[in-house]
């Protein structure tokens, strides 16, 4: 079955990285700014494996455009009333979408859903423009990333592993007939808005102690349907929640 990566227009520098991370090709891509640019997205397809939805989010929501719709809102029950299309897999890459696994739920319910899934924390992604040297090597380049213009600790732990970003033997190898230079991606989750890049002013505490956490560092939790529940903690835990329905 087929794959469908919608995402905001405004997220298009972003997108790389999670059509990388979810392995869906340019031609499965398609940039919304409505629900109505949303839904007819998602009726052109009869059946989908996976749909993952790249839009600002928030607890159990979605924004679109200048809107913002909690996904269980009634304009979006009518938009997708008509069950034109079955999704097995629906994932969302905004931010805080998963403190609400019920109205994720709701949402999976109008495609006959296996599964809906989303992060409860706030999701960032960046990037940045480093120097290779010429002849620089997978080694190396490790030295060379922890001491970019601009940064006071290292880049690599925020690089996301491939295929969402790149490899350092790929990286080295562009270096390899003379000076070059790299544009990198860079992801992490925190929970507030306050975008504070661990990489830059001291940002990570002493002792290594800090709150970043990277995508694989998510708690996997799975809930079913009739027991999902929002988040009640002020701060919930790190969690990439899977409601199966």
């Amino acid at each position: 079955m087929a794959k469908l990566l919608l995402f905001a227009s405004e997220l298009q520098k972003e997108l790389v990285v999670i059509a990388a991370i979810h392995q869906i090709g340019v031609k499965e891509q398609k940039a919304i700014d409505s629900l109505d640019e949303m839904a007819k997205a998602i009726r052109a397809h009869k059946n989908l494996d996976e749909l993952v939805i790249f839009v600002h989010g928030y607890r159990g929501g979605m924004m679109l455009g200048e809107d913002a719709y909690t996904l269980d809102d009634p304009p979006v029950a009518k938009a997708f009333a008509k069950k034109t299309t079955k999704v097995e897999h629906i994932r969302f890459e905004g931010c805080w979408v998963g403190e609400e696994p019920n109205t994720m739920a709701a949402f999976g319910r109008f495609f006959d859903a296996k599964t809906v899934s989303g992060f409860t924390w706030v999701h960032w992604l960046n990037q940045i423009t480093i120097n290779l040297p010429k002849g620089t090597t997978a080694k190396s380049l490790e030295s060379v990333l922890k001491s970019v213009p601009g940064t006071t600790s290292s880049l690599l732990p925020w690089i996301p592993p491939p295929p969402g970003g790149p490899a350092l033997t790929q990286l080295a190898s562009m270096a390899s007939g003379g000076n070059a230079t790299a544009t990198v991606p860079l992801e992490w989750f925190q929970y507030s808005l306050d975008e504070k890049q661990p990489f830059n002013n001291n940002n990570i505490e002493h002792l290594g102690k800090h709150t970043y956490k990277l995508r694989k560092d998510a708690t996997q939790k799975s809930v079913a349907a009739k027991n999902a529940k929002p988040y009640s903690e002020p701060t919930p835990p790190f969690d990439y929640v899977t409601v199966v329905l």
